[in-house]
């Protein structure tokens, strides 16, 4: 499949672009500070949350300034509200809330950046890709779901049912923005003509402020691991490009890959990085039938040496740990690989996934070489 076939959407080839001008803007700083990815992604975490929290609390207050020049809006008289007063809160309760998003939009691809670069991650354009990394880290602060797209015969949805999937991927569209406006609206409208008006102040500002800041928290949260994920992924295709030639090997772990793709649910972003660099090394990629079928896998592991066996385990096993969980379809799959892997596979497995879940980049890396067949790491 083309690249040329996905085509980002506005709001993300604008988010594309802020991280591009963030980029561009910044290259004159000096070098990074001697801290660690771990330490410096929680100093961002925390400093997200934190002024979310306030550019969520002000715009809040805000509203509820300004809305009580307008008269009151209740669900007993909707009716009787005059065209005006209503269009004129709508229009007041859009340019709050789009002012807050711009604002939490901003700081979110600062923070985002500021995040890659303590990791050396480069913010390059990589035409070749579906998601380069400006694309995977503007849909994860615009709350933009990974695009839904098949390669190869891949389909990350095979096991999702379509109607679950319609609505999840609904929800992750509408969730922020709506419930933001429906939060203003509804405290408005219940404490608009109560004796509790006087409180709108008090409790609209800070609930909204925490709702920016634990969302904030969430997305920096899911970037920090889709960051050290790229980094792994990275690592793995120096390494099978540095040492293998052998075209079957390189099939069985591609179909390794594509199963991850499968028991995510999703084409993440570093399963694409690492799907379109193995592809790269096959000359008859376009051969390739039912790379996510496990029967597939399973035969295409049984063609290979007994020293070349182990690697397409190794890379699924790290694959399933790219999002910081092991699913039942995953736990059920190392059952199955029982024959062609080690005993200590799923346990090392296990660490790896809570060493990605803590952003701890270095450990990591350890943990990963450890899954990795030894005698290839010498």
């Amino acid at each position: 499949m083309s690249t040329d076939r996905y085509k980002p959407g506005i709001l993300e080839q604008w988010g594309r672009r802020v991280l591009i001008a963030i980029r561009t803007s910044t290259k004159n700083e000096g070098q990074k500070a001697e801290t660690s990815f771990s330490e410096a992604s929680k100093q961002l975490l925390f400093w997200g949350s934190f002024w979310s929290f306030w550019i969520g609390f002000f715009p809040s207050v805000l509203f509820v300034y300004l809305s009580l020049y307008l008269p009151a809006i209740s669900f007993s008289n909707l009716s009787d509200i005059p065209y005006q007063a209503l269009v004129g809160f709508l229009v007041l309760l859009t340019s709050i809330t789009v002012l807050e998003f711009y604002l939490l939009f901003r700081l979110g691809f600062y923070l985002s950046y500021q995040m890659a670069k303590a990791a050396d991650v480069e913010l390059a354009e990589e035409p070749e890709l579906i998601t380069p990394i400006p694309g995977m880290m503007a849909r994860l602060v615009l709350e933009i779901p990974d695009p839904r797209i098949r390669l190869y015969g891949i389909d990350p949805y095979k096991h999702l049912n379509e109607r679950a999937l319609f609505f999840r991927t609904l929800l992750y569209k509408s969730k922020v923005f709506l419930s933001n406006i429906f939060a203003k609206l509804l405290l408005k409208v219940i404490l608009g003509r109560t004796s509790l008006r006087f409180l709108i102040e008090y409790i609209s500002g800070p609930i909204t402020g925490i709702w920016d800041a634990v969302t904030t928290y969430i997305i920096l949260f899911e970037l920090r691991k889709r960051i050290i994920t790229r980094k792994l992924a990275d690592s793995l295709l120096i390494q099978i490009k540095s040492k293998f030639r052998n075209p079957k090997l390189i099939e069985s772990v591609l179909r390794s890959v594509a199963l991850s793709i499968v028991y995510t649910k999703t084409f993440h972003p570093n399963f694409e990085y690492l799907l379109f660099g193995l592809l790269g090394l096959l000359p008859n990629r376009e051969t390739l039938q039912h790379l996510d079928d496990w029967e597939a896998f399973v035969l295409s592991l049984q063609s290979l040496p007994d020293e070349e066996k182990q690697w397409p385990v190794a890379i699924f096993a790290i694959c399933a740990s790219f999002d910081g969980t092991l699913n039942a379809e995953e736990l059920s799959a190392f059952s199955g690989l029982s024959e062609h892997s080690p005993t200590w596979i799923l346990d090392r497995v296990r660490h790896l996934s809570a060493t990605i879940q803590k952003g701890e980049l270095a450990e990591s890396f350890l943990w990963m070489e450890k899954i990795l067949p030894q005698e290839r790491n010498s």
